[in-house]
């Protein structure tokens, strides 16, 4: 047999398993990164952030804002922001008919909703590492033990013996990338689905205030446009 083809099969199988060795590095990491990510949201948002009056949010309350600090970094805190800059604005303006009104919140809407696609990008960063390494490894491994079962097969026609105990042994062998495949790659999926969960739900919290955001602004300028009309009669 060429020793010279004997080591590049060899090799291949065993850069087959060292690729699927970065791969479970890789996998975990993300998915202590990211489940340490989740614990500290749910401590920020059961310990950190108080209670949230969305009445006292408004830019006439913003001295007595109970978002202060660290708060502030916060995905609802950084949403809250957004949505106070674009309110403030618009409050700083003539609104002077229901149409430029309505204007401006559908203008507060969108710097909501473009605030809730940067928070979802960063929930989701790290998740495409391990849907790909989910979907990748188990073929990564497959191929390892076809080309490692192919060296097994010229090992045993050289040999020119295909008893049992010629054959188990080097096709158990190749076998073992097809296991490490799979070892990496079924902690990849679940991790991946559990987070995407996650995720969802911590994105519809986001959305639940922003709707609840953008709710008290129009009440806001509908009961300051009504007492602007009483008190229009009322000098009239």
């Amino acid at each position: 047999m060429n020793p010279t083809l004997s080591f590049s099969e060899t090799a291949i199988v065993g850069g087959t398993l060292y690729l699927l060795a970065c791969f479970s590095v890789l996998t975990w990491s993300v998915i202590l990164l990211k489940a340490g990510e989740l614990l500290w949201h749910r401590y920020r948002l059961n310990q950190l952030m108080p209670p949230i009056d969305l009445n006292e949010l408004m830019p006439s309350g913003a001295e007595r804002s109970p978002l202060q600090g660290k708060q502030l970094a916060t995905p609802v805190g950084r949403l809250w922001q957004v949505g106070q800059q674009a309110y403030g604005q618009a409050s700083a303006q003539s609104r002077k008919t229901l149409q430029h009104t309505a204007a401006w919140h559908e203008l507060i809407e969108r710097s909501l909703r473009q605030q809730l696609q940067k928070e979802r990008a960063l929930f989701d960063s790290g998740l495409g590492w391990l849907a790909s390494i989910g979907s990748t490894a188990p073929f990564v491994g497959l191929f390892g033990t076809v080309w490692g079962i192919m060296h097994a097969l010229k090992d045993i026609s050289v040999q020119g013996n295909a008893s049992l105990e010629v054959v188990a042994g080097p096709i158990g062998e190749a076998l073992i990338a097809t296991a490490v495949g799979l070892a990496v790659a079924i902690p990849s999926v679940i991790a991946y689905n559990v987070f995407l969960r996650q995720n969802r739900v911590r994105l519809a919290q986001l959305e639940h205030f922003a709707t609840d955001f953008l709710r008290v602004c129009i009440q806001n300028d509908l009961s300051n446009a009504h007492q602007e009309n009483e008190h229009v009669h009322a000098t009239a």
